[in-house]
């Protein structure tokens, strides 16, 4: 074998023992990224206290921010869920969050934040790519459901599509009907909502407010029905008047939860129980 061979032949070897060198030792390779952690109790626990120092420590230890507790939340919307703001605002921008993901009912932390009339916050989660409008429950109707008039507003103002149907076929204008305040009632009106829609149940936004003892704005809302069902007859002279408000206001605006005993609840929506709504702590 001459001299030049048996050159190549080392000047090979060589080559390969660096590199075997270089795997052994790490170098140059890309940084290992460790596996994300499944949130303990203390992370649940700091999310409800809004310990913000505690959620940012366990978040550099790799705990997985988008994992579900027993309610079936992510730490985005059981933040929402707590009205632990701190810990939401660092959980929003958290890298690696997921800001649409539905909990276990199909909710978004976006619904949360409309619920609650968190205006400010649900605006920043739909620039940063939350859903408006989706299959099922939507933002809107989580707004219309409590009278939250500001988000209200800023949801149809970004696209929120005023008669989307629930899983059910109950709409907004329905769950504003529900809440009992006039006020939501028109602004939906306002913009297109119809009263003369149906669920499955065949029931009318008028049923809605009759059911929860809100008899005038039932009224009201049977008066713009019978309106809209003529226009849709009469042609221009009869649309003319069907943006009209509900006549008279409710005489008594009772909680969407409240008033009703257990045998009517099978004619409520079973998918949207507002009573996980009510014992959320105020201003927290």
């Amino acid at each position: 074998m001459s001299l030049s061979t048996l050159v190549r032949i080392g000047a090979r070897r060589g080559r390969l023992a660096g590199l075997m060198l270089v795997l052994a030792l790490g170098i140059g390779a890309p940084p290992m990224v460790s596996a994300q952690q499944a949130p303990t109790s203390d992370w649940w626990s700091a999310i409800r206290r809004d310990d913000l120092s505690t959620v940012q420590g366990l978040l550099l230890r790799h705990t997985d921010p988008n994992a579900f507790n027993t309610l079936g939340n992510p730490a985005l919307t059981q933040a929402a869920r707590d009205q632990s703001w701190k810990v939401f605002d660092a959980l929003r921008a958290a890298p690696g969050v997921q800001i649409d993901a539905p909990n276990a009912r199909d909710e978004t932390a976006l619904m949360y934040l409309c619920i609650l009339g968190q205006t400010d916050r649900a605006r920043t989660l739909i620039a940063a790519g939350a859903q408006i409008n989706r299959l099922g429950w939507t933002p809107l109707h989580y707004a219309a459901s409590k009278a939250q008039m500001e988000t209200a507003r800023m949801l149809i103002e970004r696209g929120a599509i005023i008669n989307a149907p629930g899983p059910d076929g109950t709409t907004p204008l329905m769950m504003a009907a529900l809440s009992g305040k006039p006020e939501i009632v028109r602004l939906l009106l306002e913009h297109g909502a119809d009263p003369t829609m149906f669920n499955a149940a065949h029931e009318t936004a008028a049923d809605w407010a009759r059911k929860n003892n809100h008899a005038s704005l039932a009224d009201g809302l049977d008066q713009v029905a019978a309106q809209r069902a003529q226009g849709r007859q009469g042609g221009a002279a009869g649309a003319a008047s069907a943006g009209a408000a509900p006549a008279q206001a409710p005489s008594a605006a009772a909680s969407p939860a409240s008033g009703r005993g257990a045998e009517d609840a099978s004619s409520f929506s079973r998918y949207f129980d507002l009573g996980r709504f009510e014992d959320t702590a105020p201003g927290k």
